[in-house]
């Protein structure tokens, strides 16, 4: 944070992840096309009810919305919309859903689009059976399509990288996927400053406005020819209407003063001319003026196709352009990727005083022991922290917001006195270990001979681990995370580990234990993948926090009583909070939980069921015979 008072600070908000997001397309987005899959459902019907409700933009324009027959159909519309230009579009989706729509993505990405974003709570793809809980599948499935994926860890991060994403978007004319853990972010329940809808007016811009083109590649495609040149092109076409001498005179004007005319927008340089132009040519010439657009500027978000005269946006790409443009869009696209989010977060936390990197590390400066992850479990690490330093582990942690491209030297450089380190992957694909991984190679390589600009020498690689947890919506308990960090002090260089999980008991009965006794012998290496924990330490909360457990059914409205009690407790009594429900795929009808924590301190802890409590409140009357 920024010790000066911000000229955004924030509206103050107890609001789940979906809500932050909508709150932020409702007040940005031209369209939103959509369909409906759990966990991104509440996005749209949040942004729809709004819309239905009359509700405008902040360019006073009212958004279209449409519900199609399918994911596949909603992203091929969402991407014919954005092609149209001038507005912020968005789709939201989740799991099996994006892998619906995976061609349209891919579509979506080679078209260059502008001013579109993604809208994702990351969920697992569903494989032997249905599961609708937290999982990153769905967000690594997308990383080959070429989207920017930025990835946040609560409702504030939801909410403040949704309009980070469409300025970057809009910026890069690369699409950006703005993700959250499914559940475990949209879903809880948290203080957030949502962005005002004057910050996000004045941060975004105008789609329909214009920008002077970010890059030279951009001002080649899209760039205006200028005022200039198109002065002197209604020149060319009335020449016959001019004296020479009067010709030759406004020609030279132009050429003398082009700079100052072509930021002159308003047409104030236009009397200096009229003196050259014939009478009856006055309003003409003024109107060609003030029409033209500024050399090398752009639309914000450029339309690529006129819906006034339509057309083809490109249907074979043979053998040699094919390469072609793939070349072209990793050189002269993708590569100004970094530098563009970068300046993005950089101008909203100017504006916001919320501040982020690509890369953010915390208590890394001097730490033997860090965790790396995307999403809501680095909080929980976050949580950990000064307990583990009290007891003298210097440990710290990485939570990774721009996933591609990779901000690899950032990364490099948050790692510079590990002597371990534990990538944390919410799904068994591991593609956040490959990018460490290629990262850490190449800082390496670098220490035997400068090969990779920009990323530091590491003349010692730290030890490696993948860590993968929490997939489904599996409980991560505070005791799985300290044993994990203890499992890197204690030298331990186990490749792959799973958090939470057993394979083998302790006090098993003797028919199990005859299966596990072969299973141990058959797959020794198992055994090396579970971690030993003790109980959760005590006083990882104030002594006047306060935890609440509901046990319910679903249909009983218990998830709304929750999110009600919790705005109101933490108001009542000026509390942070943190609440979430804890339900299966079947929903109604089936057991549901739901916890709550009120804390005088931030509420870090985000993937752990509430095991010790103080109040329990149960509308289910038959609670202990199902739950």
């Amino acid at each position: 944070m920024t010790s000066k008072l911000p000229q955004y600070p924030g509206l103050p908000a107890v609001i789940n992840g979906n809500g932050a997001v909508a709150h932020v397309m409702k007040h940005v987005c031209g369209g939103v096309i959509g369909y409906p899959i759990t966990p991104s459902t509440e996005i749209a019907e949040l942004f729809e009810q709004a819309r239905a409700e009359g509700g405008l933009n902040v360019w006073g324009k009212h958004p279209f919305f449409v519900e199609t027959e399918g994911e596949h159909s909603a992203q091929s519309g969402a991407l014919g919309a954005a092609l149209t230009g001038g507005e912020y579009i968005s789709n939201a989706s989740s799991s099996q859903g994006i892998l619906y729509a995976m061609e349209s993505h891919y579509v979506t990405v080679g078209k260059k689009i502008g001013g579109f974003v993604l809208q994702v709570a990351a969920r697992v793809v569903s494989k032997h059976s249905l599961n609708v809980m937290a999982g990153h599948d769905d967000v690594y499935a997308l990383l080959p399509s070429g989207y920017t994926i930025l990835f946040g860890s609560n409702p504030q991060e939801a909410a403040d990288l949704a309009a980070i994403s469409y300025r970057a978007s809009a910026l890069s004319l690369i699409p950006v996927t703005n993700a959250m853990d499914g559940f475990a972010t949209s879903h809880v329940m948290s203080e957030a400053l949502l962005p005002e809808p004057a910050l996000l007016r004045d941060y975004l811009g105008d789609p329909s406005g214009r920008i002077k083109s970010p890059t030279v590649a951009q001002e080649m495609l899209f760039g205006a020819k200028g005022r200039v040149f198109q002065l002197n092109e209604y020149l060319k076409r009335h020449a016959d209407d001019f004296t020479e001498q009067a010709l030759t005179a406004v020609r030279e004007h132009l050429d003398g003063a082009a700079d100052a005319i072509e930021a002159d927008n308003a047409g104030e340089l236009v009397d200096a001319t009229l003196a050259w132009i014939p009478a009856e040519l006055h309003s003409q010439w003024r109107r060609q003026w003030v029409n033209s657009d500024e050399k090398g500027t752009r639309q914000r978000v450029p339309a690529l196709v006129d819906l006034h005269n339509p057309g083809i946006t490109g249907t074979v790409q043979n053998q040699p352009d094919f390469q072609a443009g793939a070349v072209d869009h990793r050189t002269h696209f993708a590569s100004a990727v970094p530098a563009l989010i970068r300046q993005s977060m950089d101008e909203y936390a100017a504006l916001t005083g919320r501040e982020y990197k690509p890369v953010m590390a915390y208590d890394c400066e001097d730490a033997d022991y860090i965790m790396v992850g995307l999403g809501s479990i680095t909080d929980d690490v976050r949580a950990l922290l000064p307990y583990l330093r009290s007891q003298g582990l210097k440990v710290g942690v990485v939570s990774i917001k721009a996933l591609q491209p990779f901000p690899e030297a950032e990364f490099v450089e948050a790692l510079a006195s590990a002597k371990s380190v534990m990538v944390l992957e919410r799904s068994d694909e591991t593609a956040l270990t490959r990018a460490v991984t290629q990262s850490l190679f190449k800082a390496r390589a670098n220490a035997d001979r400068p090969q990779y600009d920009g990323i530091p020498a590491m003349a010692k690689a730290p030890s490696l681990t993948t860590a993968i947890f929490g997939l489904g919506g599996h409980d991560v308990q505070p005791r799985h995370l300290i044993a994990a960090f203890k499992h890197m002090a204690d030298g331990k260089n186990t490749p792959l580990i799973y958090l939470g999980s057993q394979f083998f008991g302790k006090d098993s009965v003797s028919s199990l234990a005859i299966l596990e006794d072969k299973l141990r012998a058959a797959y020794p290496e198992t055994e090396a993948m579970a971690l030993e924990t003790e109980d959760n330490p005590e006083g990882l909360l104030p002594e006047s926090a306060l935890r609440i457990r509901f046990h319910s059914v679903g249909g009983y409205g218990t998830v709304a009583t929750g999110k009600l009690l919790t705005d109101i407790l933490a108001g009542v009594l000026d509390m942070h909070s943190k609440s979430a429900p804890k339900y299966g795929s079947e929903k109604s009808g089936a057991p549901t939980n739901y916890y709550i924590t009120l804390s005088p301190e931030p509420v870090l802890f985000t993937n752990a069921e509430l095991e010790d409590v103080e109040v329990v409140i149960s509308p289910d009357h038959q609670a202990f015979v199902h739950t």
